[in-house]
């Protein structure tokens, strides 16, 4: 049987989970094509490696930086350079757990919502939404005390 540091390398360090507002999201920005669906979804389970070790064989490529403003509560935004159905800069919102849930093994990392984005800055209503979805998996998902 592999090792934990072998099995890290096969399955990340994260559980990589989409909410229902991702996967919706997602489906319409793909035009509901099951192959640019998955073309996303390679590029998103990239975070499961995130952010890699020393080691440079473990890193892994992928473009991404905390929200500004909101880096404390662990708001991020994956880059997608790709072109998935024909839509330039499309970008994931994630919010990655910094404890491990007592049922298992590693952190997650939920996320949030996929689009194509047009401007350069989030706006307000934009951020608050998503911290707004962190609070919710927050309070269903985990004891909140551990994310404070």
């Amino acid at each position: 049987m592999p090792g934990p540091s072998q099995m890290s390398r096969v399955l990340g360090t994260y559980w990589i989970t989409p909410t229902p507002t991702a996967i919706r999201r997602a489906w319409k920005l793909c035009g509901d094509s099951p192959r640019e669906y998955q073309l996303l979804r390679r590029h998103t389970l990239k975070l499961a490696f995130w952010p890699g070790s020393d080691d440079p064989a473990d890193h892994v490529d992928i473009d991404w930086d905390w929200i500004r403003g909101r880096e404390r509560i662990r708001l991020g935004e994956l880059r997608i350079d790709e072109q998935i159905n024909g839509h330039d800069n499309v970008r994931v919102v994630f919010f990655k757990a910094n404890v491990i849930r007592p049922s298992e093994t590693m952190p997650r990392i939920w996320l949030l919502t996929v689009f194509s984005k047009k401007r350069q800055r989030f706006g307000t209503s934009q951020i608050e939404a998503w911290a707004g979805q962190r609070e919710i998996i927050v309070d269903r998902f985990c004891d909140g005390s551990q994310f404070a």
